[in-house]
């Protein structure tokens, strides 16, 4: 995973800042809400970030997140956040207690690994270890990708049957769509278009 900005000081006022404009507040609360659409009960946040969506999730939510600066911040609004190891190829949840939570969101985390398919097949399995039962991953789309020189793998359909991941052991992705078109071709003009999976446990 690269890494080499996001414990900064300066990424945590870059992502607090936007966090703190209206306009983005207003815009970003829909993509928010299309993801919280999916959320049941408590969720592990994965990438927590500014805490976005973190602050909307149920009680007894948590996020995980690398940057201590973006930590503090969020402790200070009273937000259940932890640090998280971003180094090598696997998201550690470590401490995560079996059968605490019941959603894993991981949004704009997964591109940011060289080797993304390995990342989410080991992620699939430590959620059903864990006993959850909805994984939702949010990706750019093509322009998104392009933007962030720190993006390593651009995550659309093809790449998910290239490396089979529409079923990982217990999990089977359910639901997948773009959003705010249901399509993927304004992802190749509009940098804020998304790719949205939703896996099931036990999804037939």
């Amino acid at each position: 995973m690269s890494t080499h900005s996001d414990f900064g000081a300066d990424y945590a006022a870059e992502q607090l800042a936007r966090q703190r404009s209206p306009l983005r507040r207003l815009i970003k609360a829909r993509y928010v809400q299309r993801v919280l659409r999916h959320v049941q009960g408590p969720t592990i946040d994965v990438g927590c970030g500014a805490g976005q969506i973190l602050e909307k999730l149920p009680a007894g939510s948590v996020g995980l997140e690398v940057n201590p600066y973006l930590i503090a911040s969020l402790r200070e609004r009273g937000l259940n956040v932890r640090q998280i190891d971003a180094t090598g190829d696997r998201i550690n949840l470590a401490g995560i207690v079996s059968g605490q939570y019941r959603t894993l969101v991981l949004s704009h985390v997964l591109e940011h690994f060289v080797h993304a398919e390995a990342v989410l097949q080991r992620l699939l399995q430590d959620c059903a270890i864990l006993g959850l039962d909805t994984v939702i991953v949010v990706v750019p789309g093509l322009a998104g990708y392009q933007s962030d020189a720190t993006h390593r793998t651009f995550v659309h359909p093809d790449w998910l049957s290239q490396h089979d991941l529409q079923r990982q052991g217990q999990f089977a992705l359910a639901e997948q769509d773009w959003f705010p078109v249901n399509a993927a071709w304004p992802g190749r003009y509009f940098a804020y278009h998304e790719l949205h999976l939703v896996y099931r446990r036990n999804a037939a």
